[in-house]
Formats: structure tokens, sequence, C-alpha cells
């Protein structure tokens, strides 16, 4: 995952995966205003950026997003018998996100 990656992660899931300073000017250019750190204890502000940055996840998880993963041809690779699920796409769960409210 690049650095740019892990950014946009850290502001839309709230969870840091990069240097804090780092995803202080992401939040801050996303929002178009300069935020104040004891903001990000707000729900508000949590869901304006989220939603500000909703796009830019959108983008990462997209990436590659059309390998459909077939259970039933995984198992066949290592011998088990067709049970004939499907594994659900990468597509699938990027429009579970994108039908999902911001909170």
């Amino acid at each position: 995952m690049t650095k740019q990656e892990k950014i946009v992660v850290s502001a839309y899931t709230g969870v840091l995966m990069c240097d804090f300073d780092d995803l202080h000017e992401y939040i801050e250019d996303k929002l178009g205003r300069s935020v104040w750190t004891h903001e990000l204890a707000s729900e508000a502000v949590s869901a304006e950026i989220k939603e500000k940055s909703k796009a830019d996840f959108l983008a990462i998880c997209q990436r590659e997003s059309d390998d459909l993963i077939s259970r039933s041809a995984l198992l066949k690779e290592v011998g088990d018998p067709d049970d004939g699920m499907v594994w659900p796409s990468k597509r699938g769960i990027v429009d579970l996100i994108m039908k999902a409210p911001a909170v």
C-alpha cells in the first residue's frame, strides 16, 4: 500500500495508518479549511471527513476490481468438490460501501 493510500484509508476509516501530519494535511485539503486537532474528536467532523474522502477510498477499492473469485474454481484447483458457491467480487463490496450512508 502506498503512502497516499494509507493516508486515504486513515481518513476514511479513522484508523491511523500513516504519519499524523500527512493525514492532517490531507484532511485540511479535503475539507478546504484549517482543522484543529481537537475537531477530529467531533462526530460531525469525522462524518464530513469520511464523506469528503469517500471517492478517494473507493478509487483504491476499485483497483483491479474486475477480478471475480469463484470459490468452486478455487476448490477444483486444490482438489475439493465443486459446491457452486461464489465469493463476492471486490466490486460487490465497493457497491455496498457506495450505498452506505455517511456516519
